[in-house]
C-alpha cells in the first residue's frame, strides 16, 4: 500500500514537471519595433546621390536581422547587407546608406526576430534632384586664317595656334594654351547640349597634341567636331570647310568654323 501511495506521489510531480516545461516553451513574446529618424518622402538636394537611412530596433525575443528593402511595382528587394550581429539581442541602432541615387526610390526597414516575427518601417519615398545644366551658347560663326607662312589668326581664343602645314599638304591646328584638345564623333555637334555633357565627352576622350584634318592644297567640305578647355571654358567647334587660293602674299587659307561655349559666368574648374 505504501509502494503504491508513493508511486502515485511520483507520477503527480513528474505530470507537474512536464506541465511546467510546456509553459516555458510556449512563451509568447511580443513582436519587435522598428523606428527611423525621417519617413515619409525625403526629397535630395539638387545633385545629391545618395542617403541614410538610421534608426532602432528592440525586441523582446532576441534579434536576429535587420535589413533594408527597396519597395517596387514587382516586388521588395534588399539593398547592401543585413545586420545580423547585435552586442544586445534586444536593442539595436542600425544605419543604411544608400549610394549611387539617380532617379525617384521607395525604400523600408524589415526587423526579424528569432521567433521569426517580422516588423516594418512605414515606406519611406526618397526624391531624387538631378543637378542642374548649363545651356551651351547659340552657334557663333568665326575663321581661322592663314597667309603664307605666317602664323594663323583667329584660333587664340579656343588655346590653338596654326603656324605651319605638313609639307603643305595638311593644315597642322596645334595646342597654344589648351589644357586639352580633342575630336569627337561628327553627332556630338548636335547632341551636346549643355556645359555637364560637354564636360563628360572632353573628359572621356582622348588628348591630342594637333589637328591635321583640313587640306592645305585644296577647298573642302568638312564635318569634325573638336573641343578644348582654355582658360577655365569648355569649347565646342565644328569645322564646317577651307578654301584654298593663291596670292601675292602667298596661299591664303580660310578654315570656316562653328563654335559653342558655355555664358562667361559659369567658368569654373
Amino acid at each position: 500500500m505504501y509502494r503504491s501511495k508513493f508511486f502515485m506521489m511520483s507520477v503527480i510531480v513528474m505530470a507537474a514537471v512536464v506541465f511546467t516545461s510546456c509553459e516555458d516553451d510556449d512563451e509568447i513574446f511580443d513582436p519587435p519595433t522598428v523606428l527611423t529618424s525621417a519617413g515619409g518622402t525625403i526629397i535630395l538636394e539638387e545633385g545629391v546621390d545618395e542617403y541614410t537611412v538610421n534608426g532602432t530596433a528592440q525586441s523582446s525575443a532576441p534579434l536576429m536581422e535587420i535589413k533594408l528593402l527597396e519597395v517596387t511595382g514587382d516586388g521588395e528587394f534588399q539593398i547592401g547587407n543585413s545586420i545580423t550581429e547585435f552586442a544586445d539581442p534586444l536593442f539595436h541602432q542600425f544605419s543604411f546608406t544608400i549610394t549611387g541615387i539617380d532617379s525617384d526610390i521607395t525604400v523600408k526597414v524589415r526587423v526579424t526576430d528569432t521567433e521569426y516575427q517580422d516588423a516594418d518601417t512605414d515606406p519611406i519615398n526618397i526624391v531624387y534632384t538631378p543637378p542642374s545644366e548649363t545651356p551651351l551658347t547659340e552657334a557663333s560663326d568665326t575663321t581661322w586664317q592663314r597667309i603664307a607662312g605666317a602664323d594663323g589668326t583667329g584660333l587664340g581664343d579656343f588655346g590653338l595656334a596654326w603656324t605651319l602645314n605638313q609639307k603643305t599638304t595638311r593644315a597642322v591646328i596645334s595646342k597654344d594654351g589648351a589644357e586639352k584638345f580633342v575630336q569627337l564623333d561628327e553627332q556630338a555637334w548636335d547632341e551636346l547640349e549643355t556645359l555637364e555633357a560637354l564636360m563628360e565627352e572632353v573628359e572621356a576622350s582622348e588628348d591630342m597634341e594637333d589637328y591635321r584634318g583640313v587640306s592645305a592644297e585644296a577647298p573642302a567640305t568638312y564635318n569634325d567636331v573638336l573641343a578644348t578647355i582654355y582658360d577655365g571654358r569648355y569649347y565646342l567647334i565644328l569645322v564646317e570647310s577651307a578654301t584654298v587660293e593663291s596670292t601675292d602674299a602667298g596661299t591664303l587659307i580660310n578654315i570656316s568654323v562653328q563654335y559653342k561655349t558655355s555664358p562667361q559666368e559659369e567658368v569654373e574648374e
